[in-house]
């Protein structure tokens, strides 16, 4: 499902519940959480699809914090060790009893968006050398290690971060790591 998918590729997982709250669809991000968090293994998260219902309600018993932002209610997990996980519904449009109703997203601040190298050269036309540079400060390298790993001095990675600035039309490290992760949306 293309929504799912781009979700996955925000860092997200996402779970489409029916009307009657049966789960349709669940993402590999909503896989991965719900493995993490109750231990499932990959056929019981498998099987999810249709029969999670179960699951649902207790990854949303866990959500300890209610978070309003404008009209929407926010859940805050937290986690032992690890940054919270959120979740939202957000209700669709029911074009059927047994279609569509809500998605759940779930919001891992552990997660990194997945980078698309392959859009930053070709919106950008910046070199494959240029893409791995920025791919690797957007995941959170310093420029001194993503020098050491492309094996250049930190002066050449320098020259090629002003190189991706002027491509990008960003000035800081900081607009180019927004830039990056407003990216991730697009397919591969």
């Amino acid at each position: 499902m293309p929504l799912l998918q781009v979700l996955d590729r925000l860092g997200c997982g996402g779970i489409i519940l029916s009307t009657g709250g049966q789960v349709l669809a669940v993402n590999a991000g909503a896989q991965r959480i719900l493995q993490e968090t109750f231990g499932l293994a990959d056929p019981e998260v498998a099987s999810l699809d249709g029969e999670g219902r179960e699951f649902v309600k207790r990854l949303l018993r866990r959500g300890r914090t209610r978070i309003h932002l404008d009209e929407d209610s926010w859940i805050l997990m937290e986690r032992e060790g690890r940054r919270p996980l959120i979740m939202n519904a957000t209700p669709v449009p029911v074009l059927s009893e047994d279609g569509p109703h809500t998605v759940l997203m779930l919001l891992d601040l552990d997660a990194a968006p997945q980078t698309n190298r392959i859009a930053l050269e070709r919106i950008f036309r910046l070199t494959p050398t240029e893409s791995r540079l920025a791919t690797m400060l957007a995941n959170g390298a310093t420029l001194a290690e993503a020098a050491e790993v492309q094996a250049v001095s930190v002066a050449t990675a320098r020259t090629q971060l002003k190189a991706i600035f002027a491509k990008t039309h960003t000035h800081r490290q900081a607009e180019l790591v927004m830039l990056i992760s407003r990216l991730s949306a697009l397919p591969w």
